[in-house]
């Protein structure tokens, strides 16, 4: 296991922040915030920068990429802004992951270039409003007629629903649970945008069907099988989230660092204060935590090892200790923390849905905990 960064990831780090400083100051991504307008452009120019195609299959448009180099490309966009994250990674981490992984090869050439090529989006029809953390109990359906699904129901919570092409939805199918993807401008598809607190250029929505016909066609892997596929994609993400933590959390220290060594108070810049010097010292601690953290479940992936209890982990440390990270930040710039201008707020506003998205805590503790009884049990068993 070898955490060391290479040339290649350095350097994409490297650029990736310049890019992002260059496209995206804190003054452009809080007036993002402040209209909640959707950042094509931005997004335009992060797929001119190649993020669009970034571990995909190269046959259409893809540049493959290891789980380590993915998080690297995480943490500088979430770095830069929720908005850029909430548009990026639906897409590309987890609906056209999900159809390099599980698509048929015409789905793939249907649905791929168009992503790497930034040309098209994708959301994640998931969550449902009386459905979160238990999928197996969501309740729109979709009901076989000839070479089509009529699909009936409502979800929540689908990110860049009302600007992506398409969405990924989760169905009940018979007795199991099904993968389609819908067309957004598909008649009876209906999306409605609901305000929250961060991220705002990327719109939460709120995604009715009533009548929809969708080709069967449209089936990601085999009909039945959406929980399996979907649980899979999940574990992705949840390395993924890892990675927008620490992004989160070295945006905050950078920032706290950097205004901590130029405030004086007292005499002396504020860093050479210890009871300042220690809530900077713990931001590094936390930044530390949460990468490597991440980076060992990304290496899992990679390695093909089993680490659905490894991801769970991750997700829960490295988000509680990036919430950590920003409150200690915001106590460091003070009455500035507030201050929109500078930018710590954002990361305040952006940092907690970590500990909610992508499976809560509580239920990332389930998993852990009963990986933990299965472990001990086998260990027993004669």
């Amino acid at each position: 296991m070898d955490f060391a960064v290479t040339a290649g990831q350095r350097s994409l780090r490297e650029r990736l922040r310049r890019f992002f400083e260059d496209v995206a100051p804190t003054a452009v991504v809080a007036e993002i915030d402040r209209t909640e307008s959707f950042p094509e452009e931005i997004y335009a120019r992060m797929a001119g920068f190649g993020l669009t195609r970034l571990g995909l299959p190269e046959e259409y448009g893809g540049v493959p990429s290891d789980e380590i180099t993915m998080c690297v490309a995480v943490e500088e966009v979430a770095r830069a802004g929720a908005s850029f994250a909430y548009a990026w990674m639906p897409t590309v981490t987890f609906c056209a992951r999900g159809i390099a992984k599980y698509g048929t090869p015409d789905q793939k050439r249907r649905f791929l270039p168009a992503i790497c090529a930034g040309e098209s989006r994708m959301a994640m029809g998931l969550s449902e409003p009386a459905t979160g953390s238990d999928l197996s109990g969501l309740e729109t359906v979709a009901r076989r007629d000839g070479d089509e699904y009529v699909i009936d129901g409502h979800k929540t919570f689908t990110t860049g629903a009302d600007t992506a092409e398409h969405i990924l939805t989760l169905v009940r199918t018979g007795g199991g649970l099904t993968a389609i993807v819908v067309p957004r401008t598909a008649p009876g598809v209906s999306v409605s945008t609901r305000p929250k607190l961060s991220g705002q250029g990327t719109h939460a929505c709120d995604v009715r069907f009533s009548d929809v016909h969708v080709p069967a066609g449209n089936v990601i892997g085999e009909a039945g099988d959406g929980f399996r596929l979907i649980l899979s994609l999940l574990d992705r993400e949840r390395v993924y989230v890892g990675a927008v933590c620490t992004g989160i959390a070295q945006g905050a220290f950078d920032l706290a660092n950097g205004y901590a060594r130029e405030r004086v108070q007292f005499g002396k810049p504020i860093a050479e204060h210890q009871a300042v010097a220690h809530l900077l010292a713990n931001m590094a601690m936390d930044v530390r935590t949460a990468r490597l953290t991440t980076w060992e479940a990304a290496w899992r992936l990679d390695e093909d090892l089993p680490c659905s209890a490894e991801v769970s982990m991750t997700k829960v440390i490295a988000s509680e200790a990036a919430t950590r990270c920003v409150s200690n930040g915001m106590q460091v710039l003070g009455g500035y923390s507030y201050m929109v201008e500078y930018g710590m707020e954002r990361y305040w506003r952006e940092v907690k849905l970590n500990e909610i998205a992508g499976g809560t805590n509580q239920i990332q503790r389930d998993i852990i905990a009963r990986h933990l009884v299965r472990t001990v049990e086998t260990a027993l068993s004669p």
